[in-house]
């Protein structure tokens, strides 16, 4: 994990606030015009982060109110970047955007999740906690 703040993708102002410097994107904002050529590894990597936080939720999609996604709350990480368990089908099922360092990130990785350690694990969990306002 570089030092300093995780970066984040998938935390759209549709999903509640989070504590941040950025300014949350709108889901509708983040469409891409065509889908991924490479849809399935980038897809298959965002479901093979780490989980940090787990949340037991349904949610409708904002896309299509009757289909709910479940646990879409989860914060997964793989080290470098926090995103929510949905952001996979959100950028599966509707071509939401994956933010370019991401993406570029993604594919230099060979669509792998790097091995991250426990104690590492543990500073992004603290970073996540602090994020999704989920501390006391």
């Amino acid at each position: 994990m570089e030092s300093g703040q995780l970066r984040t993708a998938g935390m759209f102002v549709e999903f509640g606030p989070v504590r941040s410097t950025d300014p949350q994107p709108s889901i509708f904002d983040s469409v891409a015009d065509a889908e991924l050529p490479d849809l399935a590894q980038v897809v298959g990597y965002l479901n093979s982060g780490y989980v940090l936080i787990d949340v037991m939720d349904v949610a409708d999609d904002p896309f299509d109110a009757g289909q709910q996604v479940l646990n879409g709350a989860t914060v997964l990480t793989d080290g470098d970047w926090l995103w929510r368990k949905d952001f996979a089908y959100y950028v599966r099922r509707h071509r939401v955007t994956v933010p370019e360092q991401f993406l570029t990130l993604i594919r230099e990785r060979d669509y792998v999740v790097p091995a991250r350690e426990v104690p590492e694990l543990a500073a992004c969990s603290r970073q996540a906690r602090d994020l999704m306002f989920w501390n006391s």
